[in-house]
């Protein structure tokens, strides 16, 4: 299946894990969908999946201890996505965005 680009993002953002912040740090991520078209009603960017990065320099080990799914990211213009690292390097990987 083919997946297409809907549209990606940059900017500086805060990371929780649970309530406690981590960090703010930069992030770059981009949000896909599969070529079937979302079911009627879905907004396509709310079942979006994405992928990015995010600089975790100095905050590795919080990540490690508060849990590979307790994670969000919280971009500038306030909205929010769970994600999970998917490398040391600060790959992550989330799907849509949360209430």
């Amino acid at each position: 299946m083919t997946r297409r680009l809907l549209g990606s993002l940059r900017g500086v953002g805060a990371i929780h894990a649970g309530e406690l912040l981590l960090r703010t740090t930069r992030y770059e991520l981009s949000f896909w969908s599969d070529d079937q078209p979302p079911a009627p009603g879905n907004d396509p960017e709310a079942v979006a999946s994405f992928d990015g990065h995010i600089d975790i320099t100095g905050i590795t080990e919080a990540i490690v201890l508060a849990g590979p799914d307790s994670l969000t990211l919280t971009i500038e213009d306030g909205r929010r996505v769970a994600f999970r690292l998917t490398s040391t390097g600060g790959e992550i990987v989330g799907r849509g965005w949360l209430p």
